[in-house]
């Protein structure tokens, strides 16, 4: 057989075969999660699980949330608050049957991601809480845009808030890579995926969509994380995107260009309505950061 084939052979079979960084994406964010780099990981996945389920046991919902006293107490906070409460809840299981999944999934995405957003990420030069505060700029624009479209709330929300887990597994990947240079930002569209891409095979959206995966969040939530990066072309998928543009909005730095055809879809594209609109979302943001 000559050289030439035999070359054209070995070629093939190479490119038929996943490389190891798009085989290790799971085995990367595996190890992430067994390592107890984020908090709650476990006690929220299998809380996901029950809620995933046809027709979850509140009992079974209530006796498992005992044993996470963090998760109980948030719980129990949002069931007795004024917006809810009626009387008082007196046990965990009365809080589970009055709040319903919904609002239940959304209470957990909350605990896991301030538990877990409030160390600096050294990769992208950021200081400690910038992750949290863009997350619920995020969750806020999101939900917002959401409403106007007569979308899920609920799930914009949820897409808001954990669209950058991801940067946690990117930031221990630098950290353990002993690298000295900082990721490198190539604007708002892309931000760091480039050079998450170059460095490590994926970049953090992929790394979100795997953590929520494994976390077992809803495949809808799992599926507009992982596309971020994409032209929306669901409702959730554009509630994210002004999410997204939100939360860079109020970050310091150069201020972002946005699609104006996305924006023209939300009847957003004027200056004065999406300045009004952003008014409106940072106010509410800051309500919720401060609360």
């Amino acid at each position: 057989m000559s050289t030439v084939k035999i070359n054209y052979i070995v070629s093939v079979a190479a490119a038929s075969l996943p490389s190891q960084s798009q085989s290790n994406c799971a085995d990367i964010v595996r190890n992430y999660l067994a390592s107890g780099s984020l908090p709650l990981s476990r006690s929220v996945a299998r809380v996901q699980e029950l809620l995933n389920t046809s027709e979850y046991n509140a009992a079974d919902l209530a006796e498992h949330m005992r044993t996470d006293p963090t998760l109980t107490a948030r719980v129990m906070a949002v069931a007795n608050s004024t917006f809810f409460s009626r009387q008082p809840c007196a046990t965990i299981a009365d809080a589970v049957n009055r709040l319903g999944s919904a609002q239940l999934a959304r209470i957990f995405a909350q605990v896991l991601a301030r538990a877990s957003m409030v160390t600096p990420l050294r990769a992208y030069a950021m200081p400690s809480d910038a992750l949290w505060r863009n997350a619920v700029y995020a969750a806020v624009g999101a939900e917002m845009t959401a409403a106007r479209l007569g979308a899920d709330r609920p799930g914009a929300y949820m897409v808001g808030l954990m669209h950058q887990i991801g940067s946690l597994v990117v930031n221990r990947l630098w950290v353990q890579a002993h690298n000295p240079r900082c990721l490198a930002s190539t604007g708002f569209a892309e931000e760091y995926s480039v050079d998450e891409r170059t460095r490590y095979g994926h970049d953090q959206s992929k790394f979100s969509s795997e953590v929520l995966t494994q976390l077992s969040f809803p495949e809808h939530v799992v599926t507009t994380v992982g596309r971020q990066y994409r032209k929306p072309s669901t409702p959730l998928a554009q509630a994210l995107y002004v999410g997204r543009l939100a939360r860079a909005m109020a970050a310091s730095g150069p201020r972002p260009v946005p699609d104006q055809e996305i924006l023209l879809e939300l009847d957003l594209h004027r200056p004065s309505k999406l300045e009004a609109f952003f008014a409106d979302i940072q106010a509410e943001a800051q309500a919720r950061i401060s609360s």
